[in-house]
């Protein structure tokens, strides 16, 4: 196994009687991008904060570069970590320049080594002929990359980012993320960025972890993680799903719509009970007089129109169409599997 720059082991966690980290475990690979996806509220900046020596697990260790910097018997100080870190909202200096801005970690350094970083930066970022500029005279996206650049100037071993894309236009979003992947690509820095957008995190990640109530429930590339999630939480997190209840017979697994292809039917056996994932993509739609399905709501979204399905056990469906169609609230409908699709199913527990 590949050496991990950053580990974490069994770290804990409380703010009074809040458990806001529970035992996580994680790793950090050299040059990886990885992203920590999860719902507001699930303890994604905390685990920063901890990483950064901004808040002290309760228990736990931190090894960097294979060196412990946080447990027991030692508590490293964030500006011996070597860890830069991004704020959500940059944190710019409004009095200061750009150029004085990403000097301003470095201004300890002697003149030339100040020079040689400010240009290696502002090249990396593309932010030349902006120096003279103050924060307020530049971009959403000009700030990010003049944040990126400060941090990046002090050579940091790790850079963690808090939800990066939270404060530009959604118009701005797609250019400002290829940008960022661009750039840490270029400057081979591993990081870690923290956000509740899938697609920010499956567009830009080397891998992903799924983070539910103070811990990872799953680590993996992006396509691993939404073919293939190991639990409710991770399917729900990495893309839009409803379950419906089935009984698992064979190979399939026996629902209100007729039987589905399980993705991994040997881990179960007949009779278990289940919770079967069904992406909005995963079934197709014909109507019929005698469809025991029933379209109750359609939603024209552009490019693409959702319905919503009610079937003879009165579950909900979503189902997407990429195309024009006639299909209207109302209309009774068969549903069935896609070519090729198999369906991820988790058994009930207690059952």
């Amino acid at each position: 196994m590949v050496d991990s720059l950053l580990e974490c082991s069994n770290l804990n966690i409380k703010f009074g009687q809040n458990h806001v980290i529970k035992n996580l475990n994680m790793h950090l690979l050299a040059g990886e991008i990885l992203s920590i996806l999860g719902p507001s509220g699930c303890g994604k900046t905390t685990l920063l904060r901890i990483i950064a020596g901004l808040e002290n697990p309760c228990h736990g260790n931190i090894y960097l570069k294979n060196h412990e910097i946080f447990g027991p018997n030692i508590n490293l100080q964030p500006s011996n970590r070597n860890i830069g870190m991004i704020f959500q909202d940059y944190a710019l200096f409004p009095h200061l320049t750009v150029e004085k801005n990403i000097l301003f970690g470095i201004s300890n350094l002697e003149k030339r080594m100040q020079d040689e970083n400010l240009e290696r930066v502002q090249q990396l970022t593309r932010l030349e002929g902006l120096k003279d500029r103050y924060p307020h005279e530049l971009s959403g996206g000009q700030q990010q990359r003049v944040a990126i650049a400060r941090t990046l100037a002090t050579n940091p071993t790790i850079l963690l980012m808090d939800e990066p894309f939270s404060n530009l236009d959604a118009s701005l979003r797609l250019s400002v993320k290829i940008e960022m992947e661009q750039i840490l690509k270029s400057s081979n820095t591993a990081t870690i960025f923290v956000t509740h957008d899938r697609e920010e995190a499956f567009s830009i990640s080397d891998r992903v972890a799924i983070m539910v109530d103070g811990a990872i429930q799953q680590v993996g590339p992006p396509d691993q993680i939404y073919f293939w999630p190991n639990s409710k939480e991770s399917a729900l997190m990495s893309g839009s799903c409803d379950f419906i209840k089935g009984s698992v017979s064979g190979k399939s697994v026996n629902t209100s719509i007729g039987p589905l292809p399980m993705r991994i039917p040997e881990t179960f056996s007949d009779g278990d009970q289940v919770d079967v994932a069904i992406r909005q993509t995963d079934l197709s739609m014909e109507p019929t007089p005698t469809g025991k399905n029933i379209v109750v709501r359609k939603d024209f979204r552009g490019d693409e129109t959702i319905f919503w399905v009610k079937t003879s056990h009165e579950e909900i469906i979503q189902c997407k169409h990429k195309i024009h169609t006639t299909l209207f609230p109302g209309l009774k409908v068969n549903l069935s599997p896609v070519q090729y699709t198999k369906f991820n199913v988790f058994k009930v527990p207690n059952c």
